[in-house]
C-alpha cells in the first residue's frame, strides 16, 4: 500500500480548485452545461487514466487535473458547436414520424417573433441535451443521418451490411426521439 493518495480521493479534495477553473475557462459551454456538469466528466476522464496515476504533489497534480479539464472543456465546446450548425434540422428530427434524414429538413418559416423564437431555442436546447443523453453510437448515428450519411457509408463506417446500419439508425433516432420526450415532460 502506497503513502500516496489514491485519486478517486484526490478528485474530491481538490473538487472545489476543479469548480473555479471550470468556471473561468468554459465560457460559453456554460449556457449548455453546468461547471458541476463539466467537472463531473472531467473527473470520468480522469479516472480513465487511473492505473497509469501516479501522485507528485499537489501542484504537478492540479495542473495534470486542470489539463484534463481543458482537454474536456474543449471537446464539449466542439461539440455544442457542432451541435449549433443545425438545431433546426435536429428538432424537426424530435417531430417527424419518419426517420428519414431528408425528413428533418429546416423549417420553412425564418421570420418569427420573439416568444416563438425563444420556444424553439429551448426546444433546440432540449433536443441538443437529449442527443447528448444517448449513447455515443447512437449519438453517432443521429448526427450521421442530420449531415445526411447514407446507410451504406454508415455500414462501412461501422463495419456493418447497410441493412443493418438502417434499422440502427432507425432505432437511434427513435431513441432520441423517446428521450427528448422524457426531456421535455407531459
Amino acid at each position: 500500500m502506497s503513502d500516496h493518495p489514491e485519486l478517486p480521493e484526490l478528485l474530491v479534495r481538490f473538487r472545489p480548485d476543479l469548480v473555479r477553473y471550470t468556471e473561468r475557462h468554459a465560457g460559453g459551454v456554460l449556457r449548455f452545461e453546468t461547471a458541476e456538469d463539466l467537472v463531473q466528466g472531467a473527473h470520468l476522464r480522469a479516472l480513465e487514466y487511473a492505473s497509469s496515476f501516479d501522485y507528485r504533489g499537489r501542484e504537478p497534480f492540479l495542473k495534470w487535473m486542470y489539463e484534463v479539464a481543458r482537454s474536456h472543456i474543449a471537446s464539449r465546446r466542439a461539440h455544442w458547436a457542432a451541435l449549433k450548425r443545425s438545431p433546426a434540422r435536429l428538432l424537426r428530427l424530435t417531430l417527424g414520424v419518419s426517420s428519414d434524414p431528408r425528413a428533418a429538413a429546416a423549417p420553412a418559416d425564418e421570420g418569427t417573433g420573439p416568444s416563438t423564437l425563444a420556444g424553439r431555442l429551448e426546444q433546440a436546447s432540449l433536443a441538443v441535451k437529449a442527443l447528448d443523453l444517448l449513447l455515443e453510437r447512437d449519438r453517432q448515428l443521429v448526427q450521421w443521418s442530420l449531415e445526411g450519411i447514407t446507410s451504406r457509408e454508415m455500414g462501412e463506417r461501422l463495419r456493418i451490411s447497410e441493412t443493418a446500419a438502417d434499422r440502427a439508425r432507425q432505432r437511434a433516432v427513435e431513441r432520441f426521439r423517446k428521450t427528448f420526450r422524457l426531456l421535455v415532460g407531459p
